[in-house]
């Protein structure tokens, strides 16, 4: 390739360079801060899949797979530009003087398809979505919070809308809306119990981990309450908490005992001075056969044992208005939550930038810049 061809195939990414600079420029001349955005360009990869967690303004891809469009557009537009090169001529000359001087308007040949590559290019990252949000700490009062819910198969029962399990988990969801700033885990029993999640204060994590169980996620013949308070007591036990609380959604029929049996695992609770509301899932209408599927009296004992008070998961007014009294009156704890606060949107002088370039180059495109087939 002679120094002529080479300067030829560089021109229009020269151009491009140009144009970005001048658009940049003008936009910052204009008011618009680029500076953050100019700073973390550079590190586009980095951020676009591993975000940092830092004091100050960070930059966040919210989707970041649009980001292949500009690596897409880059890599059309070197091979357009070299396979144009390449292409036979379409017109034939007799004399070839006719056409042997290049004015201006045959180096600004390229400039509609470089301009091209370039909006392509912005829009790309405009679709990405470019963010900025600042890290902020701030200090809230909390007690923990351990909710303790029964899978056993029992809760299969449809004495309330569609079945127990589903009556507790909206129970749990709207508790989980009407709650700030504490720290709330969960414990499910069956015939055995599990953590399913510590001690937190990101509830929309819990709220998805709620809406996610399923009869079956322990071994479900089998009724544990005992065990599944005991557990929620070991991990309010680890609690530095000034102030602890177990709230126990249960039908009450308790019918299997590993290690603790509800008796035992309420005198704990009262020893650790943590206090237990029970909420009774399921109804206590008699059967065709004069009995009953729950057993509130287990509730209310474990209730009135650790000074909590006892409930019914289908009046969740009654429940969440005593709670919340008691509450006000808790010792709490201060803690740091640090949350992130978006700031600004970077996008929109990109996708200017993007919209000025297709209409110059759709303007230059219908004058005498404008290539035959």
């Amino acid at each position: 390739m002679n120094r002529d061809r080479l300067f030829r195939a560089v021109w229009p990414w020269v151009l491009v360079a140009v144009i970005i600079g001048t658009l940049l420029g003008g936009a910052a001349l204009a008011g618009v801060k680029l500076s953050p955005l100019r700073h973390e360009l550079g590190r586009v990869a980095h951020l676009a899949f591993h975000p940092e967690d830092q004091e100050g303004e960070v930059v966040e891809w919210r989707s970041p797979r649009a980001i292949l469009l500009v690596i897409g557009a880059a890599l059309v537009g070197v091979l357009a530009f070299h396979l144009h090169r390449r292409r036979a001529a379409a017109m034939a000359f007799s004399q070839v003087a006719i056409v042997k001087r290049r004015g201006l308007a045959s180096w600004l040949a390229d400039l509609p398809a470089a301009l091209r590559v370039v909006a392509v290019i912005a829009l790309g990252i405009a679709l990405a979505r470019p963010e900025t949000y600042r890290i902020v700490n701030h200090q809230v009062d909390s007690i923990d919070i351990m909710l303790v819910v029964d899978m056993s198969k029992s809760m299969e029962e449809t004495d309330m809308q569609r079945d127990r399990l589903d009556a507790a988990q909206r129970v749990i969801r709207r508790f989980l809306h009407e709650t700030h700033n504490d720290r709330i885990g969960l414990v499910v029993f069956g015939q055995q119990a599990m953590l399913q999640c510590p001690l937190t204060q990101d509830t929309k994590l819990l709220e998805q981990i709620v809406s996610d169980l399923a009869i079956g996620d322990v071994p479900e013949l089998g009724t544990a309450i005992g065990d599944g308070l005991a557990l929620g007591l070991a991990q309010l036990r680890r609690s530095d908490a000034k102030s602890k609380v177990v709230i126990l959604l249960s039908d009450g029929d308790t019918n299997w005992v590993t290690r603790f049996d509800p008796d035992q695992a309420a005198q704990a609770a009262k020893d650790m001075g943590v206090k237990v509301y029970t909420l009774l899932v399921g109804s206590e209408s008699s059967d065709l056969f004069g009995g009953m599927s729950v057993n509130p009296s287990t509730l209310r004992n474990i209730a009135a044992t650790t000074g909590g008070e006892f409930f019914r998961a289908a009046d969740f007014e009654s429940f969440d208005k005593g709670f919340q009294t008691v509450r006000k009156k808790l010792d709490t704890t201060k803690r740091t939550i640090k949350e992130r606060v978006p700031d600004k949107q970077l996008f929109l002088p990109f996708a200017i930038i993007a919209a000025a370039l297709i209409g110059l180059e759709l303007l230059l495109a219908n004058t005498r810049l404008r290539r035959f087939p």
